[in-house]
């Protein structure tokens, strides 16, 4: 059929997906909501549909398309309110989202922030121009973080663009010698790498002098008997997990996560995580928010209630 159509319950359109062509993504998740008994799951039964299904529904377009910043950061809303409140009503959140989708070992839920993978002739050639499709100009701003997570293993027969695919030392290699090399070596701008071995060893013109390090750098790289691209982390084996490892802002890890999350009831483990995440809404908390009148604690020891208190200081909790 001609365009605009839905396909498999996604949007297919000539030009940049709008919010407005994406308003059934979020509806589609505010309906999973509202047809379950939200109000009576715990956060940790929140948290499990929120990986296994709300994340599910964003994972799919997002294998699909490129959504709009808007839509991820509204669908992201729907899911944070989803968390703290059981609904789509807006609630105060105890934990900031950014720190919610970290990883466990980090602090997190283990949850992905969806909009953190819009921070990328040739692919590694192409210049970045206004008259780009929106899907090329996101690609291509992936481009730094993706060539250094490669790993080129170069064949016999090597089909790799000498100039261009960033197989030296994950950068390609015009931005190392310039234009004027180029030109110098004689080696059109399409040449592979087979243009310069002979067998395998490596054969560059030897009157380009920007080309002498390179020559001198190759001698360490094995030539093998086919070209095999992968990715640097996970073994050498690209997964979805890696690649969003790679593209993500990483924290240090907390001490405490094994503490949290080895082998716990997913109820318990929530409760102790909102404790190491000062995230309780403790009496203190309440008295700031003008919530409540005094933030004595309940159980007659006339000192403040606070998280450290509640849990570690007061003589009534001690003996429990």
């Amino acid at each position: 059929g001609s365009l605009p159509l839905t396909y498999l319950g996604l949007p297919f359109v000539p030009r940049r997906l709008t919010a407005l062509d994406c308003r059934c993504l979020s509806l589609k998740l505010v309906n999973k909501i509202q047809s379950w008994t939200s109000r009576c799951l715990s956060f940790a039964g929140r948290l499990q549909l929120l990986q296994a299904t709300l994340s599910g529904i964003l994972n799919f377009w997002l294998c699909n398309t490129v959504l709009p910043t808007s839509t991820l950061l509204a669908c992201e809303r729907i899911m944070r309110d989803f968390l703290w409140a059981g609904s789509t009503t807006r609630k105060r959140s105890k934990v900031s989202w950014a720190q919610v989708c970290k990883p466990k070992n980090e602090g997190g839920l283990g949850l992905r922030r969806a909009v953190e993978v819009l921070k990328g002739q040739s692919f590694w050639q192409m210049e970045h121009k206004q008259t780009l499709s929106a899907t090329w100009k996101y690609l291509l701003k992936l481009r730094p973080v993706v060539s250094t997570n490669l790993v080129y293993t170069i064949g016999l027969n090597s089909a790799w663009s000498i100039w261009y695919d960033p197989w030296f030392q994950g950068t390609p290699l015009f931005e190392k010698v310039g234009d004027r090399a180029i030109y110098d070596s004689g080696l059109p701008l399409n040449a592979t790498l087979a243009e310069v071995l002979l067998g395998t060893n490596w054969n560059w013109p030897p009157h380009v002098w920007q080309l002498r390090d390179i020559d001198s750098a190759c001698s360490n790289i094995p030539i093998k008997q086919r070209d095999i691209i992968g990715w640097r982390r996970e073994g050498g084996s690209f997964s979805h997990k890696s690649a969003w490892e790679s593209l993500r802002s990483s924290a240090s890890r907390v001490p405490w996560f094994k503490v949290v999350w080895s082998g716990g009831i997913p109820k318990h483990s929530f409760c102790l995580w909102l404790t190491f995440r000062k995230a309780h809404l403790t009496l203190d908390k309440l008295h700031a928010l003008g919530v409540v009148q005094q933030s004595r604690c309940p159980f007659g020891c006339g000192l403040q209630e606070t998280i450290d208190h509640l849990f570690f200081a007061c003589t009534f909790t001690k003996d429990i």
